[in-house]
């Protein structure tokens, strides 16, 4: 590997390892959506080193900063704009768990950066304790708007009666949208003809 010092000039090290500090990385990571696995794959590391490095337990050198500003392909001199976005967690009828995602139930704007997915964005506040202990009850969650979620990925399924529940998708057949919750642990099957829409979770607040 070129060291970092024949490939760039001294002030643009101490510059990256100046921004690219634990706490300057994390907020990195959730503005952007990028995800520690993502950038423990760029830098060819596994996802304990950079656990490790994010919690500040190893220090960064002048390469790997060099190459962490690089995964995010922004400097602070262009840094990405923000929309405000609506965030949802009015507690709806039909059980502990369920929210309202009607357009007069906002509970407030929260700021994102733009671009962060190509379509609409909103914020779900979890309601209940069923996604316990992968998310919290209050934890705040980013969701692409019609953006369908990936097999076993974090999901918001939005019903034809105006509320919607926060689960783990696990697919769909035979009419049935198949779910997952961890509290208790157990299979949820509902009629595909009452689900209005399911859209990802792009990541945790």
């Amino acid at each position: 590997m070129i060291r970092a010092q024949a490939q760039y000039p001294p002030v643009a090290i101490f510059a990256n390892l100046a921004l690219m500090k634990p706490p300057e990385i994390r907020r990195r990571l959730e503005e952007t959506g990028r995800t520690q696995s993502a950038l423990a794959r760029h830098l060819g590391k596994s996802k304990d080193s950079v656990s490790r490095m994010l919690q500040g337990m190893r220090r960064i050198d002048a390469d790997e900063a060099a190459e962490i500003e690089r995964f995010f392909g922004v400097s602070e001199a262009s840094a990405p704009t923000y929309v405000q976005i609506p965030v949802y967690g009015y507690a709806a009828a039909g059980g502990d768990d369920r929210i309202s995602i009607a357009s007069d139930q906002v509970l407030e704007r929260i700021e994102v950066p733009y671009g962060l997915s190509r379509g609409e964005v909103m914020a779900v506040r979890v309601a209940g304790d069923s996604m316990e202990p992968r998310l919290y009850s209050g934890e705040l969650v980013i969701v692409g708007v019609g953006v369908p979620p990936s097999r076993n990925a974090d999901c918001v399924v939005e019903l034809r009666d105006g509320s919607a529940v926060v689960k783990q998708y696990r697919g769909q057949r035979d009419g049935h949208v198949f779910l997952w919750q961890y509290n208790p642990e157990q299979e949820l099957k509902l009629p595909a003809d009452k689900v209005r829409a399911i859209h990802a979770v792009l990541y945790r607040r």
